[in-house]
């Protein structure tokens, strides 16, 4: 049960991009007697982005609720450190019920898209611990292609933030927190399991069991946030998965997805993640000899939200579309219902939706 004047104690939150094996890390601390967790909380994002200036649409315009937030803490409260020690007390009651519910004394938020909100958690809960656990991009793309994208390039652009901003949040994170932040490898943590996790459990000032490297004695947590392929295949972590992600060096769409990954990143941001920039010399390699244009799916169409395409972009999709269509009658009925759709200013692809 987490007492008065809460700041953090008994938390930990696991900050990650999402397919990066935070739900493998979760399943594993969660072994531990002492630790309750759920699929995913998402529960301070709302209340911390009311402080934010943007980020976030609502009905009820942010922007002027925001504006009003901060007039009412600055002149009718002792200012904006009352809603902070709000926020911890909400905290500290629906964490402390969840715990005492399971007679438990630590709570785990595994949240990945708490990668918004990290200098937020770290003023909120300074006595938290904060996991950073990193894993290579390429591998983190290669797995949202497979889970969640299967050939479907028109909803890429959903996973714009995981892929492009969280990174940089993530490593922004790592130098606020400093000396405070624990930060985790997922291909280290794989291959040597029980080294890495001696090592956290120290980090966290908890015990460590050798049980809990067997996650199929613990069940699930309860939600739809569960990894929805890769945790059910094993019983414990391997390091099997650590190279599936070059399947994309081997095919077109995928090379040229990865490649334009690579590049959107830098090599800054890959250094500071702890991945050199020709991650494999191999890819280069497949790349120099790689498709055309014109067969592929431009990542900058893939990667960038519709709303914000040009004609231009409409129109290099359709070609796209069009090329694709193996059929000779079925191509041209598609050209002419495009045709037809242009004419009526309609650009976007029906296959792009």
């Amino acid at each position: 049960m987490i007492e008065a004047e809460f700041r953090g104690q008994g938390l930990i939150f696991i900050i990650s991009q999402p397919r990066s094996g935070s739900t493998l890390l979760q399943r594993v601390l969660a072994g531990h007697p002492d630790i309750q967790t759920s699929a995913e909380t998402w529960l301070l994002l709302h209340p911390l982005y009311a402080l934010k200036a943007d980020g976030i649409t609502t009905e009820f315009n942010h922007r002027w609720a925001r504006c009003g937030v901060e007039e009412f803490l600055e002149n009718y409260t002792d200012g904006a450190e009352i809603y902070i020690k709000g926020l911890r007390e909400m905290a500290r009651i629906v964490y402390s019920n969840a715990m005492a519910r399971s007679n438990k004394i630590v709570f785990l938020d595994k949240t990945p898209r708490y990668f918004f909100i990290i200098p937020e958690l770290w003023r909120v809960f300074p006595e938290a611990k904060f996991i950073f656990l990193i894993r290579n991009p390429l591998a983190v793309l290669a797995s949202e292609l497979q889970t969640y994208v299967r050939g479907n390039w028109g909803i890429i652009e959903r996973f714009e933030p995981d892929l492009r901003r969280a990174p940089g949040l993530i490593i922004d994170g790592l130098k606020l927190l400093g000396e405070d932040a624990i930060r985790v490898t997922y291909e280290e943590f794989v291959r040597d399991p029980e080294t890495q996790l001696r090592s956290l459990c120290d980090r966290l000032g908890i015990e460590f069991y050798p049980t809990m490297l067997d996650y199929s004695l613990t069940p699930a947590p309860i939600g739809r946030m569960n990894d929805p392929i890769g945790i059910h295949r094993h019983s414990s972590p391997n390091s099997d998965g650590i190279d599936k992600w070059k399947w994309m060096l081997h095919d077109p769409q995928a090379n040229h997805f990865a490649q334009s990954y690579l590049n959107d990143l830098g090599s800054d941001t890959l250094n500071a993640l702890g991945y050199s920039y020709p991650l494999i010399a191999a890819t280069d390699e497949v790349s120099h000899s790689g498709p055309s244009a014109l067969s592929v799916f431009p990542w900058s169409l893939a990667i960038k939200p519709k709303s914000t395409w040009s004609t231009r972009d409409h129109l290099r999709a359709e070609l796209y579309f069009l090329l694709q269509e193996k059929n000779m009658a079925h191509k041209i009925a598609y050209l002419k219902g495009r045709i037809g759709r242009f004419a009526r200013g309609r650009f976007l692809p029906k296959s792009a939706k």
